[in-house]
C-alpha cells in the first residue's frame, strides 16, 4: 500500500466543479483560503456559488460575504443557472451578508481611506460561529484592501484580512479579486504571495468566435503531483423555462448587532 502524505489523508473540502475536484486530489483543504481571480464576466461570483452550493448540498453551513451587489442579486443570479439559494437561507442554514454598510460611514473607519479590518473580521467571525458555518466566501475583497495607497500598503491589508479571517474563523474561504481598472498593478500579488494556499484564474478566450470560459491553477499547496493547465469551465447550467425572480421573496433586509446588513428570506 502506498503511504499516504499528510495532505492526501485529510478529507478535501469540494469546490464544486468535479473537473477540478478531481484535479486537486478531491477540492480543496479544509480551514484554507483560496483565491480566484480574474476579469470581470469571467465567472468569479458563479465559482463561489458553486462551492458554497456543494457544501450546502451536503447539509455545511455557509456564509456569503458581498460588497459590491445586494444580497437579492446574488439569489437573482443563482436562480438565473438553476440554483435555488434561498430554500438554504429560509432553512438558516445559508446567509449573504451585505458589507457595504462598513463603507457608508456607518461603521467605524481607520483613517480616511481604509476600513477597519479587524472590526469587519470580528463582526464576521460572530455571525459565522453563530451559524456553525464551515464555508466561507468574500466577493470581492478588493474593496477591503484598495485604500489607492502604494502596492505595498495594499499587500499589507491583504496581509492582515487574510490573518484575520484565518486565525478568528474555522472555515474554509474563497475569495475573489479583480484589478481595477486603470490600476497600474496587480493588488492580488500581496495575497497570493503570503497566504493563500491556491490561486485560481478564470479567463475568458474564444473558439471559433464562441466564448469559452477557462479555468487554471496558478499555484495550490498541499497537492501533490498537480500540473497547472486550463480546462473548461462549463459547469454552468441554464433553466430551460421560466426565471423566478428572487427578490420578489427576498425583500426584508434590517441591520444586525453585528454591523452586516443579513438579508432574510420571507414568504411575501
Amino acid at each position: 500500500m502506498t503511504k499516504q502524505t499528510a495532505s492526501e489523508a485529510v478529507k478535501r473540502v469540494s469546490t464544486g466543479i468535479a473537473t477540478l475536484d478531481s484535479l486537486l486530489q478531491g477540492g480543496f483543504l479544509p480551514g484554507r483560503s483560496y483565491l480566484v481571480t480574474g476579469d470581470a464576466g469571467t465567472g468569479k461570483t458563479t465559482a463561489c456559488m458553486q462551492f458554497l452550493k456543494s457544501g450546502l448540498e451536503q447539509e455545511e453551513k455557509a456564509v456569503y460575504v458581498t460588497v459590491d451587489e445586494r444580497p437579492g442579486e446574488i439569489l437573482q443570479a443563482a436562480d438565473s443557472l438553476g440554483w435555488d439559494l434561498q430554500q438554504y437561507v429560509q432553512a438558516k442554514s445559508f446567509a449573504i451578508l451585505d458589507a457595504s454598510p462598513y463603507f457608508s460611514g456607518r461603521a467605524a473607519t481607520v483613517g480616511d481611506k481604509g476600513v477597519d479590518l479587524q472590526k469587519i473580521v470580528s463582526d464576521l467571525a460572530i455571525y459565522a460561529k453563530k451559524l456553525e458555518a464551515t464555508r466561507l466566501v468574500i466577493d470581492p475583497v478588493t474593496p477591503l484592501i484598495l485604500s489607492g495607497d502604494s502596492p505595498t500598503r495594499v499587500q499589507e491589508h491583504a496581509r492582515m484580512l487574510i490573518h484575520l479571517v484565518q486565525s478568528s474563523l474555522a472555515t474554509t474561504n474563497l475569495i475573489t479579486s479583480h484589478l481595477p481598472p486603470r490600476a497600474n498593478y496587480d493588488l492580488t500579488n500581496g495575497i497570493e504571495e503570503f497566504l493563500a494556499a491556491g490561486v485560481l484564474v478564470l479567463k475568458v478566450t474564444r473558439d471559433n468566435d464562441r466564448p469559452v470560459r477557462t479555468l487554471s491553477v496558478k499555484k495550490m499547496r498541499g497537492t501533490a503531483n498537480l500540473v497547472s493547465r486550463d480546462s473548461n469551465f462549463s459547469s454552468f447550467p441554464r433553466n430551460s423555462g421560466s426565471i423566478s425572480n428572487p427578490l420578489a421573496r427576498y425583500h426584508h433586509c434590517h441591520k444586525t448587532s453585528a454591523g452586516f446588513l443579513d438579508s432574510r428570506g420571507n414568504d411575501a
